[in-house]
């Protein structure tokens, strides 16, 4: 049997990990899978554990600690994988050297965002980390530009395979009374919604402008916005100042996605930059229609005028004229969500990132015989 190791920071609620779990999930009775986290298991290692994958745990100090691939190139090989796959964020150097140290015939890396955060040593480790690998595997093609450009890669090692989804998770529909009363969300009003976590590149100062802006035309709406992080603080304070808190309500947990999404009329994303992100792809999942900043692979996942909205500026009139739009044509808006969802069953479900990965691996491993 084909032994497969992923190697990732934690296992903690998030939208790369919750990937991994679902491509571990569906691998595990074909493959021997194994997960090592370079930091803490996290909250999502009871499902890798119950498909049935091993876990360890060998922690790095940092992105730079030498030490680490000693410990690693340790347990590769003793388990001796045939493929190592990282999903390291840019610091997968010492992951893939301790691979091929090991004899691992395939490595494979991956590109999730648009690391604009990266600074010279960062690229420079990377580029060296690139020299170790058979693959990178982007989730948008939009990544894979961005990441072959930054450090100056072959665009040809880089391979797209979009996030997969689980369409029936967001497709029930559930009393809407009642979830109403359980967010204390008042009835007869639109919900907005966004979901994302608070940090400077989600730019929910854009998302509560555009709310304001919608609230001066407009008393029929609420806005829900469902996630946490550093600036949720700050975008609290904003929303004070505004004068209308009572038309704002935040929901920290993810736990009950669907049951949120099939509370809003429309989902909004306001990015300064996205990968691919998993909001736009279960709010269409959702079948909800999606307004959202037309920035990196959110152009992929969303035709303008069919399956969703973009909006190419920064202007919170802009966004609040483009929700305005749907909301005041509800059997369009319905119509928007039903293409995206079936779009989303046909484009982006489990099976079809599954079946990538496995081709993917196959033509790797095969190659590597060969070679």
């Amino acid at each position: 049997m084909t032994r497969i190791c992923y190697v990732i920071p934690s296992l903690g609620v998030g939208g790369t990990e919750r990937q991994l779990c679902l491509l571990v999930r569906e691998l595990v009775s074909e493959f021997d899978v194994s997960v090592v986290c370079t930091r803490l298991e996290g909250a999502l290692a009871g499902d890798v554990r119950r498909a049935g994958a091993k876990l360890r745990v060998i922690p790095a100090s940092s992105g730079w600690d030498f030490r680490f691939r000693g410990r690693l190139r340790q347990y590769l090989r003793m388990h001796k994988p045939d493929i190592l796959h990282t999903f390291l964020f840019g610091f997968d150097y010492f992951a893939n050297r301790a691979a091929r140290d090991a004899g691992a015939p395939v490595v494979v890396s991956s590109r999730r965002q648009l690391a604009t955060w990266k600074k010279r040593r960062h690229v420079w480790m990377q580029q060296r980390a690139n020299r170790l690998v058979d693959a990178v595997v982007a989730n948008s093609a939009a990544v894979a530009d961005f990441a072959a450009k930054q450090e100056s890669a072959d665009p040809g090692l880089f391979r797209v395979i979009p996030n997969g989804i689980c369409p029936d998770e967001f497709a029930a529909s559930p009393n809407e009374r009642v979830l109403r009363l359980r967010y204390k969300i008042p009835f007869h009003r639109h919900v907005v919604g966004m979901v994302a976590n608070f940090s400077p590149v989600k730019d929910h100062e854009l998302f509560v402008a555009a709310a304001y802006e919608l609230l001066r035309r407009r008393a029929d709406v609420h806005f829900l916005m469902v996630g946490d992080g550093p600036r949720a603080g700050a975008i609290e304070k904003l929303i004070d100042k505004g004068g209308a808190r009572e038309c704002f309500t935040r929901v920290s947990t993810t736990s009950e996605l669907p049951d949120l999404y099939a509370l809003m009329d429309v989902s909004v994303l306001c990015s300064r930059v996205e990968g691919f992100p998993n909001a736009v792809l279960e709010s269409m999942a959702a079948g909800k229609p999606v307004v959202a900043t037309s920035v990196g692979g959110i152009c992929e996942l969303i035709r303008d005028g069919e399956t969703g909205r973009l909006v190419a500026t920064r202007n919170a009139a802009d966004f609040a004229e483009a929700v305005a739009s749907v909301l005041d044509d509800p059997e369009g808006g319905r119509a928007t969500g039903r293409r995206a969802a079936a779009e989303v069953a046909q484009r982006y479900s489990v099976e079809a990132m599954v079946d990538a990965y496995r081709r993917l691996y196959g033509e790797l491993l095969a190659r590597g015989k060969g070679a």
